[in-house]
């Protein structure tokens, strides 16, 4: 009996162990991914060039606090907010579908990805171990009390609970990755509109300024006054 034992308690930690450096090598990926990162879209802008988008929200902050991208047209500027927006309802669906911070990864946000990843290997490593647990209680433990009705197994009722508590982590979790992306997209694409200088639906790209300049012809029948309609 102490010989199983033994097993169950290496195997349980043999799962924790994995787990835990599946963590790590998933957290230093991220932090190298960040200080790598070079994506975005190559602007010009007095010489320079500067790349707009693709970026976490305090980069894109910088990058508008010293550039001035009002000067360019308005036209360019909408087109620039189109392209480097990021969505919203995606990487909703895609931090719960696939998890692990995957949808706020698309967005830059790499609170939220941290987030996924810790949350998720917590969930992961906690189910694994209950049924590992289980799974040793069922091909080894039970094989000594099948003979005895009166079989107390509580390493059974430790997986099972385990499982539970990593299920219910997992749900939680799971929701909350759900919903990161709202706000966090929300904030990313008001910062983007105010510095460009765009409206959120580029409503103002139909903003009229109207300049009257009278012409006057004269002809036999009377006189004839035209505008001039400007569009921005």
């Amino acid at each position: 009996m102490k010989r199983f034992l033994m097993c169950c308690l290496v195997l349980v930690f043999l799962l924790v162990s994995l787990g835990a450096q599946s963590l790590l090598v998933s957290l230093v990926g991220t932090g190298l991914d960040a200080l790598n990162t070079q994506d975005g879209i190559p602007v010009e802008i007095d010489g320079e060039r500067v790349y707009l988008g693709g970026s976490t929200l305090g980069s894109l902050k910088r990058t508008l606090r010293n550039h001035d991208f009002q000067q360019l047209s308005f036209n360019y500027r909408l087109e620039l907010y189109e392209q480097a927006k990021v969505g919203i309802a995606w990487p909703a669906f895609k931090n719960v579908l696939v998890g692990f911070g995957s949808g706020s990864k698309l967005q830059g946000d790499l609170g939220g990805q941290l987030f996924g990843q810790i949350a998720d290997w917590t969930a992961a490593t906690t189910i694994g171990v209950g049924l590992g647990t289980y799974l040793i209680d069922l091909f080894f433990i039970q094989l000594f009390g099948a003979g005895s009705s009166t079989f107390d197994d509580p390493l059974k009722d430790f997986a099972v609970g385990t499982m539970a508590v990593g299920a219910v982590l997992l749900v939680t979790e799971r929701l909350i990755q759900a919903v990161l992306p709202l706000p966090y997209g929300t904030r990313y694409n008001k910062t983007l509109r105010s510095g460009l200088g765009v409206t959120k639906d580029g409503g103002d790209a139909l903003a009229v300024s109207l300049a009257v300049v009278p012409v006057i012809n004269a002809t036999e029948l009377g006189v004839q006054i035209a505008g001039v309609m400007r569009f921005n």
